[in-house]
Formats: C-alpha cells, sequence, structure tokens
C-alpha cells in the first residue's frame, strides 16, 4: 500500500473529534441538530436523538449537506434551512425515490426517508463506510470501503442486505463512486498508481483504467446524461469521459470558478453533486454552498446563505426529489 493509504481509522478518530468540536466555528451552529429556527409559526419535528425537520420538507426538494458532524437539509433550490440530522456522514447519495443514504464515521450506512428524522434501517458496511451510489437501473447500492490491508466495495441488492463484496486487485485504497446509465459501476483510488475501475454490470472483474497525473486520485463520479463526470478538487474542475474497452479519453472540460474545497489526497474526500444541469458544491470558508449551470460551470449562478456559523468543511452533498403525491 503507498503512502496516499494512510490508515484511514486514525484520520477519522482524530477528524470526528475535531468536527464534534465544533466544525471549526466557536459559535453555535444556526441549525445544530438540537436547535431548531425560531418562530411561533414554525413547528418541528424533533426525535430523541436531537434530528428536526420542517412540516415543509415533505412536499419540497431538499438539499442534504454533510458537514461532519450533523447533515443539514435545505430547500433545493431555495436553500432555506428545513431540518438537521444528528449524525456524523459524508459522500452522501441518494434515490430516485428520494431515500437518501449517509456512509457514517462507525461501520455503517443509515437510509432516510425523503425528509424523514429517522432511518429507515441501517446497513452493515464491514468496515469505515467511504461513499456510496445506486444503480439507476436495479436499484443497487454500491459503497466502498476502507476494509482490512485493501478495500473493497460492497453492493447491496435493491440496498437491502446480504451485500456482494468485490475487490479490484490493483487498487488498495477505494474513494468514490457512481453508476452510468445501463448499471456499470465506476470507482476511483490508488494501489501501485491511480485508477479509475469499471465493474461492468453483471461482471466480477474489473476494468482499469489509468488516471494521468493531472487527475486527483479520489474524485466525485456521477452520470451527467451523456458522459461519466468525474470532478476533479486540485484544478477545479470536471472532466466528461467517454470509455472504450481499454481506454478512456476526455471529450470536455468544466472549470468551477469559486469551487472552495480542502483536498489533501486522501480521506476525507472531496464530493459534488449534479442535479441535472446544475452543479453542486461548495463555494467558501464558510457554510455556503454553490448552483453552478453544468456543463457551462464558470462563476456559480447562485450561492445559497449560510446555515452555520463561522466556518465548515462541507463533506458531503445529494439532492433527494420530493417523491410524487
Amino acid at each position: 500500500m503507498n503512502g496516499m493509504a494512510l490508515n484511514h481509522r486514525v484520520i477519522i478518530a482524530a477528524l470526528a473529534v475535531a468536527l464534534l468540536a465544533g466544525c471549526g466555528g466557536t459559535q453555535p451552529p444556526l441549525g445544530a441538530p438540537g436547535a431548531m429556527p425560531q418562530g411561533h409559526a414554525i413547528v418541528a419535528h424533533r426525535d430523541r436523538s436531537g434530528s428536526w425537520m420542517l412540516p415543509d420538507a415533505k412536499s419540497e426538494n431538499l438539499l442534504y449537506v454533510a458537514t461532519g458532524s450533523a447533515v443539514y437539509v435545505l430547500a433545493y433550490p431555495g436553500g432555506k434551512l428545513l431540518g438537521s440530522l444528528n449524525v456524523s456522514g459524508s459522500n452522501l447519495c441518494s434515490d430516485e425515490s428520494g431515500d437518501v443514504f449517509i456512509p457514517t464515521g462507525g461501520y455503517e450506512i443509515l437510509e432516510y426517508a425523503h425528509g424523514g428524522t429517522r432511518p429507515l434501517q441501517t446497513l452493515d458496511a464491514g468496515d469505515v463506510p467511504l461513499g456510496c451510489a445506486v444503480d439507476p437501473v436495479t436499484g443497487n447500492l454500491a459503497v466502498t470501503q476502507e476494509g482490512s490491508g485493501a478495500g473493497e466495495v460492497a453492493i447491496f441488492p435493491n440496498a437491502k442486505p446480504p451485500a456482494a463484496w468485490y475487490r479490484d486487485p490493483d487498487i488498495d485504497t477505494y474513494g468514490l463512486c457512481g453508476y452510468d446509465d445501463r448499471g456499470d459501476l465506476f470507482v476511483d483510488g490508488n494501489g501501485t498508481k491511480s485508477y479509475l475501475a469499471q465493474l461492468p454490470k453483471g461482471s466480477s472483474t474489473f476494468l482499469n483504467y489509468s488516471l494521468p497525473r493531472s487527475f486527483d486520485g479520489f474524485g466525485a463520479i456521477q452520470w451527467d446524461g451523456h458522459h461519466i463526470a468525474f470532478s476533479n478538487p486540485t484544478s477545479k474542475k470536471v472532466y466528461r469521459l467517454e470509455f472504450s474497452r481499454a481506454s478512456f479519453k476526455v471529450v470536455g472540460t468544466t472549470s468551477i470558478d469559486g469551487w472552495r474545497n480542502d483536498y489533501s489526497g486522501h480521506w476525507p474526500y472531496v464530493q459534488t453533486w449534479l442535479q441535472g444541469a446544475t452543479l453542486i458544491a461548495q463555494a467558501s470558508s464558510l457554510a455556503k454552498v454553490g448552483l453552478w449551470r453544468y456543463p457551462v460551470g464558470e462563476k456559480a449562478y447562485k450561492v445559497l446563505r449560510p446555515f452555520e456559523r463561522g466556518t465548515a468543511n462541507i463533506y458531503g452533498v445529494t439532492v433527494s426529489v420530493a417523491p410524487s403525491q
């Protein structure tokens, strides 16, 4: 295992302590799990864990934002704070029914219904979960995880246990993952070099593509409707990739002006989210989320107001579309 494959358990434990101590801010967060918006006209549901949600959340499209100490729930694209889940998570994903999956700092993935405050189920990742993605074709949930000695990818059929486990012999440390529109899974990671690997639908063997040095080893992966979109935090660009069996080529590049991230070459990774023609990412060292036109990029067309006081790092974002009434 190379130098990039650091002991994630040590890093996760240290980060969790720092985040729970205040997530970089000295003032109490605006949307802390135990603090609800003030106002006589607002009635929020809060459960015993300290999670809460306004009734509006059930009928609105929602943006879930993970800072490590909590997952905040904002109206999308308006940005109004509608709730907060008292859970430490990162690198979120969601499915077509609006359910949201949160890999935690432990060994679990929590599934929440759209606008819900209690998990629908808790999935055992087998080790520290790092990223997740839902197959739009089958509903399968893929989870990259640390593993002992070398990482693995767990795939939960229709997001239900038990999981099937897959290992790429060339990858020691996994990053994030994403599906295309055919059910092929793509993951990134490091071994003797940086790779983007493809697990074709129905296969148990990865196809590996070496990443050029200009690419970060761990970037967000999503299907943009035409190509695999690979976010590159260091260059603040999103590459559109086209694959053949032996190689891939970059067929387009989007520059994201104002994308703020703390990419350090290892966990916690930097996640972005594509929602149709909008790219979503952190927009400042404060708790601000930016919306960029995709694939145009350039400057954000909208920056959502802070949902937390002081500085904050955003470790995960996903959009949950309100179920049809």
